[in-house]
């Protein structure tokens, strides 16, 4: 056999379990619509298009040979773009954010991955941490419930349920957890995660305020409030004038 004839078992069909095909309920409209567990997107019949929740990439999602391997299946986006976007989409069907907390989430998000690209990190800990602890912890600035927390679900317990919808393995949603639990707590960590998570929900705290401090104090925030060198570069660029 040569080796172009070789198919990677991790992504054969033939290996695949009845409930790798699973129905997914609409965000827009609640009906539901089919998915593999490989889709990346599928278009309800209300015609609204949405990222699948559930994608399983097997072992896609720790083989360094992953997006050499199935090209097809990433169109040209990267496996912590994937990430992330399941996350969002999971997020909102579970949590049931308001918009505006959605969207802050999305650049957070945007935020993290910058970032990341630099400093290095664990990007499932780090974007799972800074999207959640988002949400959690701006619902409860503002005195809100989502569908969960109106259950009685601690922030751990909300945070725990969205990631195991996709499938995140439990040493990186304990990490999650804690994270997010020192922040509500106010305690402080040196671990590298922790301190990017921390500075893009600072950076993002100080964009909102950005029209409101003068330009001197935003300086003085961001050296003595971003740890990261990279932060405190994007920081600088998104809020400083040139």
């Amino acid at each position: 056999m040569q080796k172009d004839d070789i198919s990677c078992p991790g992504q054969n069909t033939m290996f695949w379990k009845p409930d790798d095909i699973f129905d997914v309920r609409c965000p827009n409209c609640d009906r539901p619509v089919e998915f593999w567990k490989d889709d990346s997107k599928r278009t309800c019949d209300c015609g609204h298009r949405f990222l699948n929740p559930k994608r399983d990439l097997g072992c896609l999602e720790y083989c360094k040979y992953a997006e050499q391997c199935m090209p097809e299946m990433f169109e040209g986006e990267s496996l912590k773009a994937l990430y992330r976007d399941r996350l969002l989409v999971t997020a909102k069907i579970k949590m049931k954010p308001d918009d505006a907390s959605l969207e802050r989430s999305q650049k957070i998000a945007e935020l993290v991955e910058e970032i990341l690209d630099e400093e290095g990190g664990q990007p499932k800990v780090v974007f799972a941490a800074t999207i959640l602890g988002n949400l959690v912890l701006n619902s409860q600035a503002h005195g809100e419930q989502s569908a969960s927390s109106a259950q009685g679900d601690s922030p751990s317990a909300i945070t725990r349920k969205v990631l195991a919808d996709i499938g995140t393995e439990k040493e990186v949603t304990d990490q999650v957890c804690q994270i997010i639990e020192n922040r509500i707590n106010g305690t402080s960590s040196e671990d590298l995660d922790s301190k990017i998570v921390s500075d893009a929900l600072m950076l993002a705290d100080l964009l909102d305020k950005k029209a409101l401090l003068e330009e001197a104090t935003l300086e003085r925030l961001v050296d003595s409030k971003i740890q990261t060198e990279t932060g405190k570069r994007v920081a600088r660029e998104q809020l400083l004038s040139e």
